[in-house]
């Protein structure tokens, strides 16, 4: 007896097969397995706990895993699927959750070692919603302190080494995300995005990542601080994955209503139209900004495959992407003011406030007025990036302009941390502009991941989602989990 599955490594496997074999599966292989009753998710969970012993150790992605609460949320979600027959789309998928956002009983650390005893009384708003799918909470992904850097690493929890090489950085925020995904620790990841903390993980280690429109995924976190109004407007928390599809099933389930959130929109998730094929703006040229000749052709190589697919891709100059970039900086530096640096301060820990302090030595923080002004001035981007929407449904961009970051490049000095804002400009404009932004995986340079991004217009993720498999598809990403790796 075999079993075909519809993505992922979709080969004949033998029931003998199974256990061992079910964390190389996407989330979707894992739950139609599981209501076909094919395997249990108690099998699933053994799969993927043996593989976090395997590689975790070595990585460091999975900081926080309570492996009995596991097999025990396993055996119930089996009983249930006994009890009831029709379950939620995720059930019995084992998920991993970042550290900044609440689980019940659990620390919110963020990566700081003064939370360490910041006990969570209840769930957060996304993890609400991917109980009630059937996920199974399968452990906590590691982060930089306060979530703040490109670089994961914290003096509570260490660093979070990169799948394909250790001298490379595995991303930030959401870094732990990432990698538990790249090695087959867990098929679905939750991370938050506010600078690119979604996207450039998952860029740097060959995954799949979508940062959808704020608002869309409910946030709500009681151990939280809330943030002031204009990081609020540009913060969203979504998925990372192994496909793009897995992207689109999670993003259904993380999206449901929940009223702890203001924020959060009821807007519409599907479109007739999200599959056809539209103007796509290529944006391989920004001013000021030097582009690396990889990314440029990762750009290239992706647009021809959309114009294949039947896209009209057009070269196109937008709004300037580094003064957006400017704005969110301007903006995250005067809000940082109400908290934020003291709290930094208050850590000791000099990596952190390094980069922290070098990040925001590169804006002023501003008076009443000018954070006025400043939110005016954001109104106006918005309304030309709108434009550009009106004419080109979808922008094919850089995720980063730079192949991955060596470890420590924004502990170099003000004068670094200056360029690498240009580097990752558009990574910060598409927050800044509360936009949607979708990192794909379009190959390896020298063993190493490249990729692309794709932005769409406030609400319209299935239609950036639709283009990245396009993407996907034609790229054929290798998994980062075959190949044979040596970390030191």
């Amino acid at each position: 007896m075999s079993f075909k599955f519809g993505s992922g490594d979709a080969a004949d496997r033998s029931t003998s097969e199974l256990p061992s074999e079910v964390w190389r599966w996407d989330a979707k292989d894992v739950a139609d397995q599981i209501r076909a009753g094919t395997i249990s998710c108690s099998e699933v969970a053994a799969s993927y706990l043996k593989r976090i012993s395997q590689v975790n150790p070595k990585l460091n992605a999975i900081v926080h895993l309570d492996e009995e609460r596991v097999l025990r949320a396993a055996k119930q979600a089996d009983e249930t699927l006994k009890r009831q027959g029709a379950v939620g789309p995720l059930h019995g998928v084992p998920v991993t959750i970042k550290l900044n956002v609440d689980v019940k009983g659990e620390a919110t650390t963020n990566g700081v070692v003064a939370n360490k005893a910041l006990i969570a009384p209840e769930d957060s708003a996304v993890v609400t919603n991917l109980r009630r799918s059937g996920a199974i909470i399968l452990g906590r992904t590691n982060v930089p302190s306060f979530s703040y850097r490109w670089f994961t690493e914290n003096p509570l929890y260490g660093r979070t080494l990169n799948v394909w090489s250790d001298e490379i950085t595995s991303g930030g925020s959401s870094g732990g995300a990432a990698v538990s995904v790249a090695a087959g620790m867990c098929p679905l990841a939750h991370g938050t995005d506010i600078a690119g903390s979604i996207r450039y993980p998952a860029y740097v280690c060959g995954v799949a990542g979508l940062r959808p429109t704020p608002g869309r995924v409910p946030a709500y976190s009681s151990t939280v601080s809330l943030r002031a109004f204009g990081l609020q407007t540009m913060s969203a928390q979504g998925p990372i994955a192994r496909s793009v599809g897995d992207l689109r099933l999670s993003l259904k389930e993380m999206a449901q209503r929940d009223t702890r959130d203001p924020m959060w929109v009821d807007a519409r998730l599907e479109y007739e139209d999200d599959d056809k094929p539209v103007r796509v703006a290529l944006v391989d040229d920004m001013d000021g900004v030097v582009i690396a000749p990889e990314i440029r052709d990762a750009l290239v190589r992706a647009a021809g495959w959309l114009s294949n697919a039947g896209y009209f891709v057009e070269r196109v100059r937008p709004p300037s992407i580094v003064d957006v970039a400017q704005m969110w900086l301007s903006c995250a530096r005067t809000e940082a003011e109400t908290g934020m640096l003291a709290a930094v301060e208050a850590t000791g820990d000099p990596i952190i406030m390094k980069s922290v302090h070098d990040l925001f030595g590169l804006a002023k923080p501003l008076d009443a007025s000018g954070y006025v002004n400043l939110m005016k001035t954001r109104d106006v981007m918005r309304r030309e990036w709108n434009e550009l929407f009106a004419r080109f449904p979808l922008v094919l961009m850089p995720t980063s302009c730079q192949l991955p970051f060596q470890w420590g490049e924004d502990l170099q000095g003000p004068n670094r941390y200056e360029r690498m804002v240009s580097e990752q400009s558009p990574l910060m404009a598409t927050a800044a502009l509360s936009l949607p932004g979708l990192s794909v995986p379009v190959g390896l340079v020298n063993d190493i991941p490249v990729g692309v991004q794709l932005v769409a217009e406030s609400f319209r993720e299935f239609r950036m989602l639709a283009a990245g498999e396009v993407i996907e598809r034609a790229a054929s990403m290798p998994r980062s989990y075959d190949r044979i790796f040596d970390i030191k």
